[in-house]
């Protein structure tokens, strides 16, 4: 499995967090800074450069404002949540997700 890794300990906006994440899944210019978007591209596919099968890795999240650390914990569910809504709805699976590391 492709492991692509984020280096969090400089992040201190959501911007932060998209302008990272975004350009490593080969998001286009247009792509929407936000959970519904993230979900769209990452688990429905057809959108981003980098398909499944892939994991996010984020590290020195401990350094994390407080709600930026919230925000990638709700992106992390999100994703988890848009993969059972792809199995119920197409009856396979997408294998992509989030892990943060401290």
């Amino acid at each position: 499995m492709r492991i692509i890794e984020l280096d969090a300990t400089k992040w201190k906006t959501y911007d932060d967090f998209y302008n990272a994440l975004l350009p490593s899944i080969g998001a286009p210019k247009w792509h929407g800074q936000n959970l519904n978007a993230l979900v769209d591209s990452m688990v429905w596919g057809g959108i981003n450069a980098v398909e499944p099968p892939y994991k996010i890795r984020i590290s020195g999240a401990t350094t994390l404002p407080k709600n930026i650390r919230d925000h990638i914990e709700t992106a992390k569910r999100a994703l988890t949540e848009g993969r059972l809504d792809y199995q119920r709805l197409r009856g396979g699976d997408v294998d992509v997700s989030m892990e943060i590391e401290p």
